[in-house]
């Protein structure tokens, strides 16, 4: 069987292949180290991305407790908001992920989701603008903060060989969280307030948060490494696993630890200590954000996230809204058909990522091709639904005809971000892969903040319907530089396969006859 491009890291050694649920040394490889962990990390995941679409489906409610007009109501609910709750979230991203490797990892995720949940809760109290503004800018914390945190603990928790599927899983329940959070707010505003739904959804999520603090157990860094390589038996694979954990992990503290020990009874500055690790921190994410972008494949595709974003600001902030009053389908009715997207979108997120990694394994070219070509064609159902007039959610069969559509539109929607992340993980080097996705998670951000921003801008110049008929065609941009990667990943690829090589040749003692053996039959071909 052809070892697959993406999910084959291009530091695992070439002469073993293990597929997930095959046997390794007697265990299955995607067992999971401590099951309980992880179902709170995806949990946790869920309730996060459960508060990123609480006010969308009762965004003209929340104009009118405001006393706000439409343009007010778009500029200040669907633009100001949306800004300040995902640019808080780009220094999170980095700061927390930062701190991934300096302190107890669960402590943070704790603390995260802490202050994200909190100000959700409070926002039941809110009767000014500025109180909602304040309190949902903080919730965005959590959802910038807590991806690298979930990722970077789930990769201790599963082997090499699964944390794709583990990946997948915490995927889908943050899709999942966010959809469900929207049916939340969706057929629990029109009846009980716009402010309860908040309250629902944080009250468990803090619930969450005290079961991660009292249950889950943080493993030990770089122990999945070790643990595969021992099951392994690879002398080589378990030292190069090892030695690459040390150099990410202990790198930072060299100097200070230098400084502290110069003599045994110099006293030592413990500012100065701590001033040095934090400088060699902030030198080495330098040094490795200057290596990814210097990776043509990682600009095309942290690019392509910027407008890839804006379309989807629409159907997050405002077409919940749209369909509800514009068409006339009502809260709840356009809930639902919004949910028929999510799910259609969970389903694409699985499908497109295996239909992707087949065409990557035969070529990356038929991969970026099918990336490009499903958010260009992603643009199509979108325009007929915000077209469509014959809405009626006591037709059974005019909804069931839209229900279908929005269902094929989350499948199409969805094939570019399960794909690229994939992608960008290959393109890269195992020990700037956290920074590389720090940059994408950035560029994203960017997407989804200033997104709301601009079609509220537009909305006022055109309306609402020429808006988002303008706003979907940023797929095309997006779909044209998935497609250009198709050109950079090869290059990419072998930069990175040469590094694997230099680095495991390095630790071998730069024998040739012990490279080779560790390189094994074909494999030129890996990655």
């Amino acid at each position: 069987m052809r070892r697959g491009r993406i999910l084959v890291p291009p530091n695992a050694s070439r002469t073993s292949s293990h597929l997930p649920g095959q046997r390794r040394g007697g265990r299955r490889a995607m067992e999971c180290r401590d099951p309980r962990a992880f179902a709170l990390l995806c949990a946790a995941m869920f309730f996060v991305y459960s508060d990123q679409n609480l006010m969308a489906p009762n965004l003209s409610q929340i104009a009118d407790f405001f006393g706000y007009d439409d343009d007010e109501r778009d500029a200040k609910l669907g633009g100001q908001i949306s800004v300040a709750f995902f640019l808080l979230g780009l220094p999170a991203t980095l700061i927390i992920g930062l701190l991934c490797d300096v302190v107890q990892r669960k402590k943070v995720l704790v603390a995260t989701l802490l202050l994200g949940q909190g100000p959700c809760l409070l926002t039941i109290f809110v009767t000014e603008y500025w109180q909602l503004f304040v309190l949902r800018t903080l919730t965005g914390i959590a959802v910038g903060g807590a991806l690298p945190l979930v990722y970077s603990i789930a990769g201790d928790l599963f082997p090499p060989t699964s944390r794709a599927y583990a990946s997948a899983m915490v995927g889908i329940c943050s899709s999942l969280g966010s959809m469900c959070g929207q049916g939340v707010a969706g057929f629990m505003g029109p009846t009980f307030g716009w402010r309860l739904p908040f309250a629902a959804v944080a009250a468990p999520g803090l619930v969450v948060a005290w079961l991660v603090h009292a249950f889950a157990e943080e493993p030990a860094r770089g122990v999945a490494e070790g643990k595969a390589d021992e099951e392994d038996g690879d002398d080589e694979s378990q030292s190069g696993g090892k030695a690459a954990y040390a150099e990410t992990s202990t790198a930072a503290v060299d100097d200070a630890t230098k400084t502290k020990t110069k003599t045994s009874d110099e006293p030592y500055d413990e500012n100065s200590i701590r001033v040095t690790f934090l400088t060699r921190l902030a030198l080495d994410f330098a040094r490795k954000s200057r290596s990814v972008i210097s990776r043509r494949t990682n600009v095309l595709g942290f690019l392509q996230g910027i407008p890839g974003c804006v379309p989807w600001s629409i159907i997050s902030v405002f077409m919940n809204d749209y369909l509800a009053n514009d068409k006339g389908l009502g809260v709840e009715a356009a809930t639902s058909l919004l949910m028929c997207f999510g799910l259609g979108a969970m389903g694409g997120t699985v499908g497109g990522g295996v239909v992707g990694q087949r065409l990557y394994n035969a070529s990356p070219v038929y991969a970026t091709s099918f990336m490009g070509a499903a958010a260009v064609a992603g643009i199509f159902p979108w325009l007929f639904l915000v077209h469509a007039d014959d809405y009626d959610g006591n037709d059974a069969s005019a909804m069931s005809q839209k229900c279908a559509v929005a269902i094929f539109a989350g499948l199409l929607c969805s094939v570019t971000g399960v794909n690229v992340r994939a992608m960008t993980v290959n393109v890269n080097d195992p020990r700037e892969r956290g920074t590389a996705f720090a940059w994408f998670n950035l560029t994203d951000d960017l997407g989804k903040g200033f997104g709301p921003v601009l079609i509220a801008y537009l909305i006022h110049r055109m309306g609402r319907q020429k808006a988002f008929e303008l706003g979907f065609w940023f797929w095309v941009p997006c779909g044209v530089l998935c497609a250009l990667c198709g050109l950079t990943v090869p290059k990419d690829e072998a930069r990175v396969r040469r590094s694997a090589e230099s680095l495991r040749q390095r630790r071998s003692g730069g024998g040739e006859g012990e490279t080779a053996s560790l390189l094994g039959k074909g494999g030129d071909k890996m990655v």
